[in-house]
């Protein structure tokens, strides 16, 4: 789809809805053993991911904010702290957990707005399309297609979302999201390596509630956010909320002066909740959005066909579309980068408590239609021109059953999974500038997959202080890929007729996945964990530019086996929290997108697996509220990758061979123990004070900010380099001690830092992607 998917060398002839959950006033449930599942008097589970009353053992950190009262929130209070989640404390595996208040605060209605708000958590565009990558403690993949499982699964209320369109649609009405780290399908969904995405919205009240917020910034940007809550019987209660997105474009074309980037998306999501009796809760919801905004402008850094200056200004962008491109592609005369998206589905969520367990069952069904016309050259030269049209759908069906009893020895859950995807692409890409491939092509294929998962999970008490656990889980992936075609609208350089057609491919994964773990509380402040974990990811194919029918050879399974240990703690009456573990993962087959040699014809881009590599890190997290008001966040990340085994096509001397010697020959170039390139180091932190004015008022301002290393996602080229940068937000909240409303003020990116959030490779050149420029702004929130 994107650049990342494009022949690389030079060869001729080739609402949130404000509610602002309190944190400071946050308190320990009355149950403060340690059991896998604690349940709330409505018989769901209070912690845990998905939504799944049996969730994995977690660590979490939490991201703080200043406090409010929620209206729609059921405390129940033994003793006061600050930072929340005392269950979780006595429980292994880490989990990042960041509430809605951080969520409104940071402006995060994608899940690109995430990226500085985890550890070790990469989130990137794929190109300037709507799609987008994952990378979690240095796993993931770069899809540029959207048609492979994910390494890092992003979940809506349970439900999986393994396409990046998808994944990157809009986020409102929010209950708060975490960010689980390592091999994950152990208690719920689907089989992945790197860990996942819960996102969690909000869900119906029943007392009557209703609210609005208004987020206003420079660049005309403007978030808008509203929801209303209640009960319409006894047993049933509903919530409707939408938002709306206009503005924020930065960009401008070096060229026009044009402006490029701004927003215009809205949503709509309802949830239905019903209790046909007092064991039973059925959520019935649906989802609307829409995404007519203009892309994102890539900025040129290097362009081999045109020899254009790269743009010193990462800001700046380009576009210059072809009259016959336009035309092909149904496209209006003087249109600038942009998406025309569609997504919209339902789902039903029933839980059942049996007496002795806990029933539920997930049922969803997910539809996209996605346009997407880009420019990623970033010149005003048809050099690398892309329109993508992707249809797809999605239905998944959870089943599962989870033991009910928190103080039974044995803790267990086990459950199935299925899903089933059918997708259709129309890919068009004009090349007429770029003096190798005078011509327009267009790439078309379907694509078939369904999952089939078994899991089943353990937590046995040993002793008061001592636990072990186990899990297991099989997946077998089967997906097609049929009616592939590739052709070419010829033009007066490029006469040749090209017209491909390849046949039916076929991919089945069949593999089991386990993990093990023990917990031992040391101390009633301070426990101990370690795991052991395998997980995998199915194969896939490479669905771009084809030319010739060995690039349609599925890429082999990627597997990974993690080692994990860490403790958490509080201190002084839980004033202070520490937590932190060290991981090692032992990484074989991962998928990248790599490059291949085509016969008469050059470089080409193609998934391929890395025999092995390994990645080790540090994580450590500290909270703080040494006095009432003050509350302190700061975490650490630390983390190396380096390839054990891996040889790649050395486009550079494949270019000079063809030009020595007129013929395109596979050269090779070894990168064992050479580093991986992810970010070594990742801080995050924040501070806020709430102070009293009078009986009445509080005044919260705040400081957040966030440090991320180099990046460098194509080893051997400093091209691709990101360099490191350092982000700071300052803020201020005027609001009543009641907490119904909230007037703000805030900067985000103060020191107005320049920073690439994604460089990649298009046709004879790279170009780059620029992240958000300081905005200036204020905020209107009301909840009654």
């Amino acid at each position: 789809m994107t650049a990342t998917s494009s022949e690389t060398g030079v060869v001729p002839g080739r609402p949130e809805m404000f509610r602002l959950n309190n944190i400071l006033l946050c308190t320990s449930a009355l149950v403060l053993t340690l059991p896998a599942v604690a349940a709330t008097t409505s018989g769901k589970a209070v912690h845990g991911t998905k939504g799944h009353p049996a969730a994995p053992p977690s660590v979490v950190r939490v991201r703080h904010v200043a406090p409010s009262s929620d209206p729609e929130s059921i405390q129940v209070y033994r003793r006061k702290n600050a930072f929340g989640q005392m269950v979780m404390q006595h429980q292994g595996v880490s989990v990042t957990h960041i509430d809605s208040t951080e969520l409104a605060r940071h402006q995060v209605t994608d899940v690109k707005g995430l990226m500085n708000l985890a550890p070790n958590l990469t989130v990137q565009p794929q190109g300037s399309s709507s799609a987008v990558n994952f990378t979690l403690r240095g796993v993931g993949l770069n899809d540029f297609t959207a048609n492979n499982t994910p390494s890092v699964m992003t979940y809506v209320d349970g439900v999986a979302l393994p396409i990046g369109y998808m994944a990157g649609a809009a986020m409102f009405d929010m209950a708060g999201v975490d960010v689980s780290t390592g091999p994950s399908g152990f208690t719920h969904g689907q089989t992945v390596t790197a860990g996942e995405i819960n996102i969690k919205t909000a869900d119906p009240t029943k007392t009557f509630h209703y609210g609005a917020s208004e987020d206003i910034a420079t660049y005309d940007r403007s978030i808008t956010n509203l929801y209303v809550s209640g009960p319409l019987s006894s047993n049933v209660q509903y919530r409707i909320a939408g938002f709306t997105q206009q503005g924020g474009g930065f960009q401008k074309n070096i060229n026009t002066g044009q402006s490029l980037g701004n927003a215009n998306k809205g949503g709509l999501r309802a949830k239905v909740a019903w209790q046909p009796d007092d064991r039973t809760n059925i959520v019935f919801s649906g989802n609307w959005m829409q995404d007519d905004s203009q892309a994102m402008g890539a900025y040129n850094i290097q362009d081999l066909a045109r020899n254009t200056p790269t743009y010193q200004n990462n800001r700046n962008t380009g576009w210059g579309f072809t009259p016959d491109f336009l035309k092909i592609t149904g496209n209006s005369a003087g249109t600038k980068p942009s998406y025309n998206n569609t997504f919209w589905g339902a789902g039903v969520n029933f839980t059942r408590n049996l007496g002795f367990a806990d029933l539920s069952t997930i049922s969803a069904f997910q539809q996209m239609y996605v346009h997407n016309l880009m420019d990623l050259d970033g010149t005003r030269y048809a050099i690398y021109d892309d329109d993508v049209n992707t249809d797809a759908n999605l239905f998944s069906q959870e089943v599962k059953l989870a033991s009910r009893n928190p103080h039974d020895r044995l803790q267990w859950n086990v459950g199935m999974y299925y899903d089933r995807t059918q997708m259709h692409s129309v890919i068009y890409n004009d090349y007429t500038g770029s003096g190798s491939r005078p011509y327009i092509q267009r790439t078309s294929y379907n694509q078939d997959q369904q999952a089939f998962s078994q899991y089943g999970h353990l937590r046995l008490t040993v002793t008061k202080r001592l636990h072990l656990l186990a899990g297991i889980t099989h997946e077998s992936d089967d997906r097609d890929l049929y009616n592939m075609q590739t052709m070419r609208y010829n033009t007066a350089v490029y006469p040749t007729p090209f017209d491909n057609h390849y046949g039916r491919r076929g991919a089945l994964t069949n593999q089991f996945s386990g993990m093990g773990g023990i917990e031992y509380q040391a101390l009633d402040n301070l426990m101990f964990y370690g795991s052991i974990r395998k997980g995998f990811k199915p194969g896939g194919f490479t669905a771009n530019n084809t030319v010739v029918a060995s690039q349609l050879n599925p890429t082999k399974p990627e597997s990974l086996l993690a080692y994990e240990v860490g403790f958490k703690s509080d201190y002084w009456n839980h004033k202070i929290r520490l937590n932190g573990d060290a991981f090692w993962y032992d990484y074989h087959g991962q998928q990248v997108a790599g490059l291949a040699v085509v016969s008469n014809y050059g470089v080409v881009g193609q998934y391929v697996n890395i025999p092995k590599s390994r990645i080790w890190g540090v994580e450590m997290e500290i909270d703080a509220n040494p006095i009432p008001g003050l509350l302190l966040h700061q975490h650490f990340g630390y983390e190396r990758g380096n390839y054990e085994d891996y040889s790649a096509i050395d486009s550079t001397a494949v270019a000079a061979t063809y030009i020595r010697t007129g013929k395109l020959v596979a050269l090779y170039r070894s990168y064992a123990g050479v580093d991986m390139g992810i970010p070594k180091l990742t801080l995050e932190g924040s501070a806020s004070y709430r102070a009293k004015l009078g009986t009445r008022w509080t005044l919260t301002p705040y400081l957040d900010y966030s440090y991320r290393g180099s990046q460098l996602d194509v080893p051997g080229n400093n091209l691709y380099r990101m360099p490191a940068y350092f982000l700071m937000d300052v803020g201020l909240t005027f609001a009543p001690k009641s907490g119904k409303w909230s007037l703000g003020a805030y900067v985000n990116n103060i020191l107005d830092r320049r920073y690439d959030v994604t460089r990649q490779t298009g046709l004879n050149g790279i170009f780059g992607i620029p992240g958000t420029p300081r905005m200036v702004g204020g905020r209107l929130r009301v909840d009654f």
